[in-house]
């Protein structure tokens, strides 16, 4: 893949592909407990978290001045010597099975919702959404950035959709501050989830080149037009459901009638699609970097098994392997705080374009820790 690929507004749209995921429907259900000022709170909390350990990410790859994924990253920064060769592999194969788990949720969901809209057998169903999926993959980083940008346009055309649909009906949701220490760090968890799109950070920094600052704005905004979406989507949610369900488009199908759950099984499938793209692509360059294997092979590798293994009959065991993966997930993110310290001590661009500063000083990254800390705890705990 040639360097600078990306037009800035492919590398926006990679961003909101790998973050405009299903779990954005998952965060009026809870944040109905705490309200829409809790809400307005934490959205940009989470926001400014969010893009700070993004950006040490960035900044990393500014500062290594390759095209390199996160786990060579590792590589350089933290996990060398003889134990962490060893401790290197161990996380590839953690990351990957995550990962996996992850491709075949997206696969699954999405085939039965095609399936129950169309009728159409559920395993035939998941194989023309795979073909969909991985069929963009194949032809890389710039068909990714392409197809992300009009999968986005339609994220947010079922979301207007829905919202001028709603306009009829009065708004009544909660407004004052409500529900217990549990109920924020879930909402701050499933937020924090929403937002994240950690691993297409290297994705947009190769395919932008050497336009660092044309890097770090669409970071930035993609995180922000996922916290716009996972805000939008909340406000409607809370304000004319008769009661806010786990899955909000339940919610709101119940006050506006079959064809905003049509609109919402849409919405479910293009994010989940989006979500498949950004992820396997991530996967695929991370096996081709380990394993040196050919680009085609480390796609086939990336994508085949999100299918097989929903076919074979293990889809229950993987469900226990999605919950691996988010602690997979803020795990790589723990290990980036020393990475981007070592980075700036050792890595081989002393002066890159552009960096933190300030804000990567010991006081915010202690912030950072916390913050992905809180993370962890409202991503564990029940509300139930």
């Amino acid at each position: 893949m040639i360097k600078g690929s990306l037009t800035q507004g492919e590398a926006i749209a990679l961003m909101v592909g790998a973050g405009g995921g299903a779990g954005i429907m998952a965060v009026p259900y809870l944040a109905e407990r705490v309200g829409l000022v809790g809400l307005a709170f934490i959205i940009p909390i989470a926001w400014a978290a969010s893009s700070l350990i993004h950006l040490m990410l960035a900044e990393v790859s500014f500062r290594t001045g390759e095209d390199l994924q996160i786990i060579e990253l590792m590589r350089l920064y933290v996990l060398r010597g003889r134990m962490g060769t060893w401790l290197l592999w161990i996380v590839f194969a953690f990351l990957s099975i995550a990962f996996l788990a992850n491709l075949a949720a997206y696969v699954s969901g999405s085939g039965e919702i095609v399936s129950n809209l169309t009728g159409m057998n559920q395993h035939v169903a998941e194989f023309v959404i795979y073909i969909l999926s991985a069929g963009v993959v194949f032809f890389g980083l710039k068909a990714v950035g392409m197809a992300e940008r009009y999968g986005t346009v339609l994220l947010y055309g079922c979301v207007i959709a829905i919202c001028i649909g709603a306009l009829r009906l009065p708004f009544q949701a909660k407004t004052g501050l409500t529900g217990s220490v549990t109920h924020w760090l879930a909402l701050y968890g499933m937020v924090m989830y929403a937002l994240w799109t950690f691993y297409s950070v290297p994705q947009v920094v190769k395919g932008l080149g050497e336009d660092h600052k044309g890097a770090v704005r669409a970071i930035l905004i993609g995180l922000g037009i996922n916290g716009l979406l996972t805000a939008i989507v909340a406000l409607v949610a809370m304000g004319i459901s008769k009661e806010v369900t786990k899955v909000a488009i339940i919610g709101i199908t119940d006050q506006l009638g079959s064809w905003a759950g049509l609109t919402g099984s849409i919405f479910i499938v293009a994010a989940f699609v989006t979500s498949y793209w950004s992820v396997s692509l991530a996967l695929a360059d991370i096996i081709h970097e380990r394993a040196q294997t050919p680009p085609k092979i480390a796609w086939l590798m990336a994508t085949l098994p999100s299918l097989l293994i929903l076919w074979v009959g293990v889809w229950q065991f993987l469900e226990w392997l999605r919950l691996a993966a988010g602690a997979t997930a803020i795990v790589v993110a723990l290990i980036t705080i020393p990475m981007y310290r070592e980075a700036l001590r050792s890595g081989p661009v002393r002066d890159p374009v552009w960096r933190l500063g300030r804000w990567g000083s010991p006081m915010m990254i202690a912030l950072v820790l916390l913050a992905l800390i809180l993370m962890v705890a409202g991503s564990i705990i029940s509300i139930e």
